[in-house]
């Protein structure tokens, strides 16, 4: 009897996530048909949801996702939510969206449509298990709901500059709202306003206990969280200290020389005076447990929370990516 034939690689395309890349969707459909790949385009929930369901039905091996940080939180989520030991396929992700940072630390490999044709031709010729990384997920528990998973957590004051910016997006339809860079003058705008305290919003009273990062408590200005790496440019707000995949910042409002220091918080560059003691916690731990938190993002996505009962963030055993670099 024939050995039965491997699935194709399938390539998922949320061509809502990058409506101002004009034809990208296009131009990605075409190269990977050309290199013997399904596509399957995923513009709702259920869509993704079904399309992820049945690589896993099918065993599809490579899997490419062309779409922003939010669609690729939803695909890890589902897939990180198999049973232990389940059949898993590999990943590979592809820049497609406003934001892009997920992409940007696990393939950072140049342009969209290049890179895929580099990711379908390895896989065709056997080479994805020599470039393969494992990395974390980030796990979001807040019982009795369901935990949630990506890579990473906005907090505090960013949480309510991620939500802003959503509501202005759609809240028009010129290019002011929906233009390729409405959104980074918008963060830009009303981030800075927001952590110097002149746009209005409230900074949360947050306890955070980081273990052995350490603890704060207090009006909080900043939360993040992530296991990405960010390898390439210069933000990377976390201190080089501590051990552990899960990473975490926070700063209070009464944080010492805050807008000095604002330079060095967010390229990663922490002082020794930048610690618990003066508003500042940062680094590496194994989890995080915050109480107040009425909302975060996670991976761009909004979820609320009940402020009275613990948030804890940890890292778990991840999926396989293939890891590329520039060449």
């Amino acid at each position: 009897m024939p050995a039965q034939a491997s699935p194709p690689p399938c390539l998922i395309i949320n061509p809502l996530s990058f409506r101002n890349s004009r034809g990208l969707a296009e131009r990605a459909t075409a190269a990977a048909r050309a290199l013997g790949a399904e596509v399957v385009v995923a513009d709702r929930p259920a869509t993704l949801a079904a399309a992820v369901e049945s690589i896993l039905v099918r065993r599809q091996r490579h899997v490419l996702v062309l779409a922003g940080d939010g669609t690729v939180q939803a695909v890890v989520d589902q897939l990180a939510g198999q049973p232990q030991g389940a059949w898993l396929p590999d990943l590979m992700v592809l820049p497609g969206g406003r934001s892009n940072l997920t992409a940007a630390d696990l393939v950072p490999a140049g342009d969209a449509i290049g890179t895929l044709e580099r990711g379908l031709r390895m896989a065709a010729a056997g080479q994805w298990p020599a470039a393969l990384v494992e990395r974390a997920l980030l796990r979001v528990e807040q019982a009795p709901a369901p935990a949630r998973h990506g890579f990473f957590v906005a907090g505090a004051l960013i949480d309510s500059i991620i939500r802003s910016t959503h509501m202005h997006r759609s809240g028009g339809t010129g290019a002011r709202h929906v233009g390729p860079y409405s959104s980074a003058w918008f963060v830009l705008g009303l981030g800075l306003r927001a952590l110097f305290g002149r746009s209005g919003m409230a900074c949360p009273e947050l306890h955070i206990d980081a273990g052995s990062a350490g603890r704060l408590h207090g009006a909080t200005r900043v939360l993040l969280a992530t296991t990405l790496q960010h390898r390439r440019g210069l933000f990377d707000p976390y201190a080089d200290r501590g051990r552990g995949d899960l990473r975490i910042t926070a700063v209070t409002r009464r944080a010492a020389r805050f807008r000095r220091s604002l330079p060095r918080l967010l390229t990663g560059r922490f002082t020794a005076a930048m610690d618990a003691g003066h508003g500042y916690l940062s680094g590496r731990c194994e989890r995080v447990e915050v109480t107040g938190l009425s909302g975060y993002c996670l991976d761009g996505e909004e979820f609320d929370c009940d402020p009275a009962r613990p948030v804890v963030f940890t890292s778990v055993a991840g999926l396989r990516f293939l890891g590329l670099d520039r060449s």
